[in-house]
């Protein structure tokens, strides 16, 4: 859209009231300045932003990068709940660059938890920050590896988990932001599914809501599977490459004796005999000193998780059977646009 919409038809479709916005001393000649001024800068923004996703792409545990460059109309929607949250903050045409942190919005998707801490580090040491780093969980969650790499924890009302980097980014003159969002892959998919079902409707429907929250409590113990299976196939290769340098080390003392052996001033009998003894030993288990027993850590780990994922799939049971009784929805009265 090359020019915005008039006042009243963007008020409607936005949902904003008319005295609100005039606490905010906000003009819409002012708006539409902004907005004219923001469609001549998109393109750069896209070139900033296609520079962010090849120098992510390429970090290490990196999965996927998408990127977006905000609406005009988003961006001035954002910039007039700004003003009507803080009035006193200053928005012009010449500091909305700078003060709306997000014209470029980065989602960075990792498989497993622990990868995080990588990523992270390779944001900090390519990129200088506007603001600490914001470290979204969910009640119940452990935060102390947030708390540990300098972040802020921030418990969100619906569950959601995901770590915020606003970065300073500049191809040319022009200064702005970028606001980067790094999360696992589950938890992308359960982000996604939860803005679709809640936000066309702006439903706060408690029946919806708490499918929603076993759908987020899955999520997250699908995570810690995956830390699991992950800790788990480092745990059995670790294990071989044990095993493997000892059956090295095994037929390489096995090969010496043998040069021994070979070496002996004794009879052919007697040589025979010790041959037969050493291939007994070849053919015998590696010795106890050489064993370890599996760690039961993992195992009950893994078994915590299933149980965790065997009780959220009884609550949705439950959940189920309470939904087959209702019989009748509330009526939506209204469709609005809601941004997360």
């Amino acid at each position: 859209m090359s020019k915005l919409r008039n006042q009243a038809a963007f008020f409607e479709r936005y949902n904003i009231k008319e005295d609100e916005f005039e606490k905010t001393e906000l003009t819409w000649e002012m708006l539409s300045e902004i907005y004219a001024d923001y469609a001549k800068r998109i393109s750069n923004l896209e070139d900033v932003a296609a520079s962010l996703f090849r120098s992510l792409s390429k970090m290490e545990h990196v999965h996927s990068v998408r990127y977006r460059i905000k609406n005009a109309e988003h961006l001035i929607e954002k910039i007039i709940r700004k003003k009507i949250e803080n009035p006193e903050r200053e928005i012009t045409v010449g500091t909305y660059l700078t003060e709306i942190t997000d014209l470029i919005g980065i989602r960075v998707l990792h498989l497993f938890k622990d990868e995080w801490s990588a990523i992270h580090q390779n944001i900090l040491n390519t990129w200088d920050l506007k603001e600490q780093v914001v470290a979204y969980y969910r009640t119940g969650d452990d935060i102390r590896v947030f708390e540990e790499n300098a972040c802020t924890p921030k418990e969100h009302r619906s569950g959601y988990r995901s770590i915020h980097y606003t970065i300073k980014c500049q191809l040319t003159k022009l200064e702005t932001y970028a606001e980067v969002q790094v999360r696992t892959i589950f938890e992308e998919a359960w982000s996604e599914i939860d803005h679709t079902v809640r936000y066309p409707y702006d439903m706060d429907n408690p029946l919806l809501g708490q499918y929603l929250l076993i759908f987020n409590r899955l999520a997250g113990s699908a995570d810690e599977m995956g830390s699991f299976i992950l800790n788990l196939r480092n745990y059995f290769r670790k294990i071989q490459e044990e095993n493997q340098k000892i059956n090295q080390e095994k037929e390489k003392a096995t090969q010496q004796l043998q040069e021994t052996i070979n070496q002996l001033k004794i009879s052919d009998k007697e040589k025979k005999n010790l041959e037969r003894k050493l291939n007994l030993i070849q053919q015998s288990e590696i010795s106890t000193r050489f064993r370890k027993k599996p760690d039961p850590m993992p195992w009950m780990k893994a078994y915590n998780s299933f149980d965790n994922i065997l009780k959220a799939m009884e609550r949705v049971n439950l959940a189920s059977k309470f939904f087959d009784d209702f019989e009748e929805t509330p009526e939506v009265s209204s469709k609005k646009e809601i941004k997360k």
